[in-house]
């Protein structure tokens, strides 16, 4: 029991820190344990990845002299900065059925799992244009899927027509009756001199036939036999991102303002 207590503590100590984590071909019982400890990475709080860094653009130009910034020309470096930010990735199976996984990176980030009764849950966070954070949070079990978020909420209305839409139906009908009249044929396309005599359709014998559904019986191939096997990886890795400094400056104005009451 001691022996287990600490390989428990241990293990939560490592997916808590930025150790990068690769456990493939492991029991059932072992994959839970990183599945269960992977809250402690944020599977219950969604974050943004956390900026390390900043500096000006690497010096780099193409045959025609132009500056360039991974393969896209950059007339105005000096307004650009290059920013760094440490992203975050994991995801676990156990082999049974359950699972989890997620990521953040710098403006958006998402956490999902299912458990053994086969409940999925998760939620996911991204910035908005206008520098809100739209929040979600959703589960999925036997009753359908349900889902909660920031949004303001919004009175729905049954749809009416307006009246330039009765004017122009009204317009599209009458016009029907006369081009019909004028053709000598009836207005009403439903009318019973549409419905029989030459032209009327007629299923052919292999479109009333019953149909019956053949299926060959499954064969699990070699890979899928034998004991279950799960999986765990969790890994941070370096994301450079190009900033303009006066839409950063912008956004963070906005973010500041429309994010007051999260």
């Amino acid at each position: 029991p001691r022996c287990v207590f600490f390989y428990h503590l241990l293990l939560q100590v490592s997916l808590a820190s930025a150790e990068n984590i690769f456990k493939i071909n492991i029991t059932p019982e072992e994959a839970q344990q990183f599945l269960n400890s992977a809250q402690l990475r944020g599977v219950n709080e969604i974050e943004y990845a956390p900026k390390t860094g900043e500096n000006p653009l690497p010096e780099a130009r193409n045959e025609k002299g132009e500056f360039v910034y991974m393969g896209r020309v950059i007339e105005h470096p000096e307004d650009y900065v290059e920013e760094h930010y440490d992203a975050h990735q994991y995801h676990g199976q156990d082999g049974l059925g359950q699972y989890v996984y997620g990521y953040k990176d710098w403006n958006q980030g998402k956490n999902e799992k299912r458990d053994e009764a086969g409940t999925v849950s998760g939620s996911y966070k991204y910035v908005q244009p206008h520098g809100r954070d739209f929040v979600a949070k959703y589960y999925a079990d036997r009753t359908g899927f349900h889902v909660e978020d920031n949004r303001p909420a919004h009175l729905k209305q049954p749809a009416t027509k307006t009246p330039a839409v009765l004017k122009a139906e009204e317009e599209h009908f009458k016009l029907w009756g006369e081009l019909a009249a004028a053709a000598g044929h009836n207005p009403d396309p439903y009318a019973a001199e549409y419905q029989t005599g030459e032209g009327r359709y007629e299923p052919s014998e292999e479109e009333t036939r019953e149909y019956v559904h053949e299926e060959k019986p499954y064969v699990p191939g070699p890979e899928e036999t034998g004991e279950p096997k799960g999986f765990f990886y969790a890994f941070d890795y370096n994301v450079p991102l190009l900033r303009n400094k006066a839409e950063r400056e912008e956004l963070e104005r906005l973010r500041a303002i429309n994010n007051k009451d999260e």
